[in-house]
């Protein structure tokens, strides 16, 4: 009993940080970050699993593969900006269930050459402090501050649907060249409302750009597989959402955020 409690929690947390990772990679597609995530929980559910009995090699793998779809939803759900944080909790979680695992191997006085270290007091704190500074050396992307006093080029991806990357940082009153290509499979967007305080210095291509708003709103549009360039500066400081116009592309998770610093 105690192995197949062991097995259904650290299959569900091993879906569940999986699942995390490919819904923030495949953002915009949950049925293949979904399937990739039950994939990863079940099939360590069943590993788990094996050499312990055949309901142990059952719960685990049903436990992995809820926990890869809840994983998915979440890594879907989260903005991209708070995945790390979430991720976080979970590796410390994972971290605790390994650690109450092998308390419940000791407990059964299954002997092995890790028992001692693992029935001693400070292995938890040794442990979760190590795992904690293994993951903060973690090189996780983070937005990108686009400095200088020249125009500076950034490339920013559209597919279905989500924005990559989600987050840039400017500086004010720089001229910044922005590439717009769409990978995706239908046409997108890209529009920031500023009331003027993000200007059109210039673009490859006047589509699309909503007539007379033009000069009140920064728009982008590009077909699938078409790719447009367009200059912008910042005139203020501060925090703007960029986001697609497409209907219900939105209301997917299409949404940006643009930060201008001095």
């Amino acid at each position: 009993m105690q192995g197949m409690i062991g097995t259904m929690s650290v299959s569900m947390m091993i879906g569940l940080i999986g699942g995390l990772i490919l819904g923030d990679v495949y953002r915009g597609d949950l049925y293949v970050s979904t399937m990739w995530g039950m994939l990863a929980g079940g099939l360590s559910g069943f590993l788990l699993g094996v050499p312990l009995s055949i309901l142990s090699i059952v719960e685990g793998l049903l436990s992995g593969v809820m926990g890869g779809m809840m994983g998915a939803m979440l890594g879907e759900m989260v903005p991209s900006e708070k995945v790390e944080s979430l991720l976080f909790v979970f590796v410390m979680l994972y971290t605790v269930c390994m650690l109450l695992v092998a308390k419940l191997i000791d407990f059964n006085h299954i002997e092995t050459k890790w028992s001692s270290f693992f029935h001693h007091p400070a292995t938890p704190v040794v442990l979760l402090l190590a795992v904690f500074f293994w993951f903060q050396s973690l090189p996780f992307p983070s937005p990108t501050l686009y400095a200088g006093d020249r125009a500076t080029e950034i490339n920013l991806t559209a597919v279905d649907f989500s924005y990559k990357p989600s987050q840039i940082t400017v500086r004010k009153n720089t001229e910044i060249k922005i590439v717009f290509q769409n990978d995706g499979n239908v046409e997108h967007d890209i529009e920031i409302v500023s009331q003027g305080k993000i200007v059109t210095i210039s673009e490859s291509s006047s589509e699309h750009r909503h007539g007379a708003m033009a000069e009140r709103v920064v728009h982008l549009h590009a077909k699938p597989g078409e790719s447009v360039e367009t200059v912008w500066k910042a005139l203020e400081e501060g925090t703007y959402e960029f986001y697609c116009t497409i209907p219900g592309h939105k209301e997917n998770g299409m949404i940006g955020r643009l930060q201008v610093t001095g």
